[in-house]
């Protein structure tokens, strides 16, 4: 029987949309403690945590001493703040160091060692030296093409191939995170910006085709991505950016992962501003081809910012009990919801 859990002190460093719905959540959660809250803009220094995320106050002033907050009691640090591995290694070595277990949003951390294998292993044997774990998850990678996926295939005699498809509204999504993904551009600054790297599209595909091949038991050759702008006709406003006619609505992105040269994992990947645009509506799909073949659609899917806190918050305890290590969603324990008080709002 699973029973109530101890309580679970966490500190989350980067407060902004994450970390503020990440606040909302785990307020309202029995068994949870934020413990301290630390930023690098000097703006939010002061204010207090719950009043910062639209909530009451939680009696927790949000600072930019890193070491003042991670020297308060707790047993786990989220780190929201960017998707590349390298930008999050110093937050997550500081964690280790002061005895947490480290979860971050960072895409490049699902699956680590294909970025920088020298960096993951350092990670790896500081966390197994401290008896900590530290993860990379999030929606996606995390949930939707990695524990969904693998939890789908128990059912499967075995797996000839995979198809995956995510149709998803990012109006939510900073300005930042959308130019970057590829929105806001001319088409000609969309292909330069593909061309230069800068214009990245969704970060995450090679962790999910990489960690989906070790655990199906594939060797991955190679993987090949391919964006393809969607052009508004007419201006699209968000609170966030707004896009004039003929810049970029939307994006999408093909990736392909091929095993003994064939392809063996397929994705596609759709974001707009607003889908109705390209008449389309938000959808998940999972396609398990094999012996006993799986299909699964989520409709609508999964919405990313809820969806994200949510499997952050809920992979907490699972991150706190599991081994030492740099670790996968592939060896937590399947997480759950856990008991959330009434009367929750979220913005």
């Amino acid at each position: 029987m699973v029973g109530r859990m101890a309580e679970i002190g966490v500190i989350l460093s980067g407060i902004g949309g994450v970390g503020k719905d990440l606040t909302r959540l785990l307020s309202a959660r029995p068994g949870y403690k934020l413990a301290a809250a630390y930023t690098r803009n000097p703006e939010l220094a002061g204010r207090d945590l719950g009043e910062h995320a639209g909530i009451s106050s939680l009696g927790v002033e949000i600072v930019t001493d890193r070491a003042g907050a991670l020297a308060q009691p707790a047993d786990l640090l989220v780190v929201a703040t960017t998707s590349f591995l390298q930008d999050v290694a110093e937050d997550v070595r500081a964690g280790i160091h002061g005895g947490l277990n480290v979860i971050t949003t960072a895409e490049e951390a699902a699956f680590p060692w294909i970025i920088d294998a020298q960096l993951a292993d350092e990670l790896n044997h500081l966390a197994e030296a401290h008896r900590v774990s530290v993860i990379g998850l999030g929606l996606n990678p995390g949930f939707v093409f990695d524990a969904l996926l693998l939890t789908a295939s128990a059912v499967a005699w075995d797996v000839e191939s995979i198809r995956i498809r995510r149709v998803v509204d990012v109006s939510r999504f900073s300005a930042a995170v959308l130019r970057r993904i590829g929105i806001g551009h001319t088409e000609e600054e969309f292909e330069a910006g593909v061309a230069a790297g800068s214009i990245t599209g969704h970060i995450g595909f090679p962790q999910t085709f990489s960690l989906a091949a070790r655990c199906l038991g594939r060797g991955l050759d190679r993987v090949e991505k391919h964006l393809e702008p969607f052009i508004a006709k007419k201006r699209i406003e968000s609170d966030n950016l707004s896009v004039e006619t003929g810049e970029t609505g939307g994006f999408l992105q093909r990736v392909v992962g091929f095993v003994d040269e064939v392809s063996w994992f397929e994705a596609e990947f759709i974001a707009h501003l607003h889908l109705p645009a390209v008449e389309m509506n938000a959808q998940d799909s999972i396609s398990i081809e094999g012996y006993n073949p799986i299909h699964l659609t989520i409709d609508p899917g999964c919405n990313p910012q809820l969806g994200t806190v949510a499997m952050l918050a809920n992979c907490i305890p699972r991150v706190v009990e599991a081994k030492p290590g740099f670790i996968t969603v592939a060896d937590l324990a399947i997480p759950f919801a856990r008991e959330t008080l009434p009367g929750i709002r979220f913005s």
